[in-house]
């Protein structure tokens, strides 16, 4: 769940900023890009030392 929704949030930014002012999609989509990018990096790391550590 967690990596659908990160990679599904940048069409999602750049439609909702689309339909409110055309000129604002780059930032959107670039900002949502960094955002899915970073997750999709994080999560499994951190995930796996919350993991790591709660069973010990």
């Amino acid at each position: 769940m967690v990596f659908g929704g990160l990679i599904g949030i940048s069409s999602g930014a750049a439609a909702g900023l689309a339909a409110t002012d055309v000129k604002l999609v780059p930032y959107g989509a670039f900002t949502a890009t960094f955002y899915t990018g970073l997750g999709c990096l994080l999560c499994p790391s951190v995930f796996y030392l919350v993991t790591a550590f709660l069973m010990k």
